[in-house]
């Protein structure tokens, strides 16, 4: 698909969500995520580019920008169980990208894809809880400072191969 006619597709897909949005029924799930392989794969993109504390914060900000949308996308995922439901079998993608980024820099052998697996879901857990801050808040504080927030306190625990490295 040449470049245009894919940006018409995803505002056609965006248009049937703000209607579903709109409406008492939750509508297809599809429709509420239907953008998560380009999430996904621009949080791949950016961790190789420029690290894990930025490809963080590029998602949130990504996020921030269209506020309104997502925090009633949000509000109604949260809100409907199957929703939840089918985000969660999408996390899985968020955790083998990850994961994969935590193992190339752990420990190899089985103890070190152990790690890298824990990693990878305290991250996202982090992350999934600055955006349930986010919305309890209702866009206060901005996404970027809660994720800053949730990134900061996990900081520690992540990378603890490097930590072996750090002058003392």
């Amino acid at each position: 698909m040449d470049g245009r006619r894919q940006q018409r597709e995803r505002q056609r897909r965006r248009e049937a969500l703000e209607r579903a949005m709109d409406s008492q029924e939750a509508g297809e799930a599809s429709l509420y995520f239907h953008d998560h392989a380009d999430l996904v794969r621009g949080l791949a993109e950016s961790l190789e580019r420029a690290g894990l504390p930025e490809a963080c914060q590029a998602l949130a900000r990504h996020l921030e920008e269209d506020r309104d949308h997502w925090l009633r996308r949000l509000e109604r995922i949260e809100a409907e169980p199957a929703l939840r439901a089918r985000r969660a079998e999408l996390d899985r993608d968020y955790l083998e990208l990850l994961a994969a980024h935590f193992g190339r820099w752990g420990s190899a052998g089985a103890q070190g894809e152990r790690i890298a697996q824990m990693e990878a879901g305290l991250l996202l857990a982090a992350l999934r809880g600055a955006e349930r801050l986010w919305l309890q808040g209702q866009g206060r504080p901005v996404l970027p400072v809660l994720v800053q927030e949730a990134v900061a306190l996990l900081w520690p625990a992540l990378y603890g191969h490097a930590r072996r490295h750090l002058p003392k």
